[in-house]
């Protein structure tokens, strides 16, 4: 079994106010915020995997720092001071194959992957498009192509912020290209509430060889404060096991 964790930690460069208007000002002071988001990684150190997206270099190397027994690489976006990280247990591999993607897309946006003992986990953050966008269009739904072509085979798991919900296009092609949605038996999980709507946009993918038992999100509502003195980013960590079948 592998515990895989998945989680957009909020750069500090997209920190605004107004933004958050449920959220205390002192919660963004950057310092502590940031020791408030790598305590919470931390937390998760029995994960063979820990995955993030909108990393920047402060945190990552405080996050390896705090996680001596883990390997981790961040890959930043194009033009940009964040990125996606991995975190990966030595214990589980010392020899990880990672591979960085670009997408060709010139949009800066990137994914990072992981390949050991036959699994590969990529970690990403895709780009947002407005609903109603034709697919063939469709930017994130392009990059998530991009990614099921740059690791097509094998037992694949792809993660991230998928700036989409569980029925917009980028989840259709997950589901034609035989992807599985960890988290689609899970009524009532919200992993953020971006815009004053609380919304299910971070996800766990994973091809059918193996199954997923997703942990519970605590409950959000459209006025939940995000980032808070209990929640240090403005998303949700997921949090998935997964087993061979």
């Amino acid at each position: 079994m592998i515990r895989i964790v998945s989680w957009n930690v909020l750069a500090d460069a997209y920190v605004r106010r107004e933004y958050y208007p449920h959220t205390p000002p002192e919660v963004f002071e950057r310092a502590r915020r940031r020791k408030r988001v790598a305590d919470r990684i931390v937390s998760f150190a029995d994960a063979e995997v820990i995955c993030l997206q909108e990393a920047d270099s402060a945190l990552f190397a405080l996050v390896q720092e705090k996680l001596p027994d883990s390997s981790g690489r961040l890959f930043r976006k194009r033009g940009r001071g964040e990125g996606c990280a991995i975190f990966v247990r030595q214990a589980l591999t010392t020899e990880p194959e990672w591979r960085e993607l670009a997408f060709s897309d010139l949009s800066g946006h990137v994914a990072l992957g992981l390949t050991f003992a036959g699994v590969t986990v990529v970690t990403t953050h895709l780009k947002w498009q407005p609903d109603g966008t034709a697919p063939e269009s469709h930017a994130g739904r392009l990059q998530l192509a991009e990614i099921l072509d740059a690791w097509p085979s094998g037992t694949r798991v792809v993660c991230g912020d998928f700036n989409a919900g569980p029925e917009s296009e980028v989840l259709a092609l997950a589901t034609a290209r035989g992807l599985e949605d960890a988290y689609a038996s899970l009524t009532g999980a919200y992993t953020c509430n971006a815009n004053g709507e609380r919304k299910r946009i971070d996800f766990v993918l994973h091809t059918p060889d193996v199954a997923a038992r997703p942990s519970p999100l605590p409950p959000i509502e459209d006025d939940t404060p995000l980032p808070s003195a209990l929640e240090p980013s403005d998303h949700l960590p997921i949090d998935v096991r997964l087993e061979k079948r």
